[in-house]
């Protein structure tokens, strides 16, 4: 575990960071400085009357608290919440559920007035989209972490991507406690971890303990997208990722993505990526 910044914290188990530029000049406009992965240790606690740079904090599971300039909020998978310079705040993990976080530290006025579009600036949030916030945080991981010539240029724009999706996604503190929204949270981590063995929307509903009614009006109160249509996405992307990276025949991928008839799967494959598997095939090697 590789740490350069004194500000890191040393109460973790385990942790993959990225420095950019640790001593960015006041007058940028756009810096990303920093960010990583952490997995807490069951006694990290961290307290702050301030810090140097802007920070966005992502929880990607466990629990624990978050005190910001004075008031407590509980944390959980979804959470995310931003703090700086002259923001007290205090972070405890629960020592039975240790945080797993994201963070990524940046500074300059353009960052920031992006940042003061969302409700971030006044309170913490929580995503509808957890996998997709989280996939954004680990391009910054693995973007900052190259020695590409552009990848502080490309860190910034994923950062404007993250700001604008998590403002698109976000949910009020208090209804990410409900039990409505926890019933969703649970039946859509269900479907993404699940997704390669579901055939149908009914199924996931009897895995999850509920009726399909049910979980398509969940879907239609959180997402911007039905449970079929998730599925479908999900089946998509990994059957187009076979497609891609293993020589495989159509029947075969459309099997493993559990279209047993591959003419309907290649109907879906197409109504989602706009061209045929077939098509797509010959795109993909022609690139290679």
């Amino acid at each position: 575990m590789n740490k350069s910044a004194s500000f890191i914290s040393t109460q973790v188990s385990s942790g993959d960071y990225y420095y950019l530029n640790l001593t960015p000049d006041k007058k940028l406009k756009e810096t990303v400085v920093c960010g990583g992965r952490e997995q807490c240790a069951p006694d990290y606690r961290i307290e702050r009357h301030g810090f140097k740079f802007y920070s966005l904090e992502f929880v990607s599971a466990g629990k624990g608290t978050l005190e910001l300039r004075g008031k407590s909020y509980p944390l959980g998978p979804g959470a995310l919440f931003f703090y700086g310079p002259g923001i007290s705040h205090k972070i405890r993990t629960d020592p039975a559920a240790p945080l797993l976080k994201h963070f990524v530290d940046f500074t300059g006025s353009d960052l920031f007035g992006l940042i003061k579009k969302t409700a971030l600036v006044h309170t913490p949030l929580y995503t509808t989209s957890l996998l997709r916030i989280r996939s954004l945080f680990e391009s910054l991981l693995k973007t900052g972490g190259t020695e590409s010539r552009h990848r502080n240029e490309l860190c910034v724009l994923i950062l404007k991507q993250l700001i604008l999706c998590i403002d698109e996604t976000a949910l009020p503190q208090q209804e990410a406690f409900s039990q409505a929204w926890q019933t969703y949270f649970r039946c859509r981590q269900s479907i993404e971890e699940n997704f390669s063995t579901l055939g149908k929307v009914e199924q996931a509903a009897r895995d999850c303990h509920l009726d399909k009614a049910y979980l398509c009006r969940l879907f239609q109160r959180y997402a911007n997208e039905t449970p079929l249509q998730l599925l479908t996405r999900l089946k998509m992307g990994r059957a187009a990722e076979m497609l891609s990276g293993q020589n495989l025949l159509i029947k075969q991928v459309a099997e493993e993505a559990g279209y047993p008839d591959p003419y309907h799967f290649s109907r879906v494959f197409k109504r989602v990526y706009g061209i045929h598997p077939e098509a797509f095939i010959q795109t993909v090697r022609r690139k290679g």
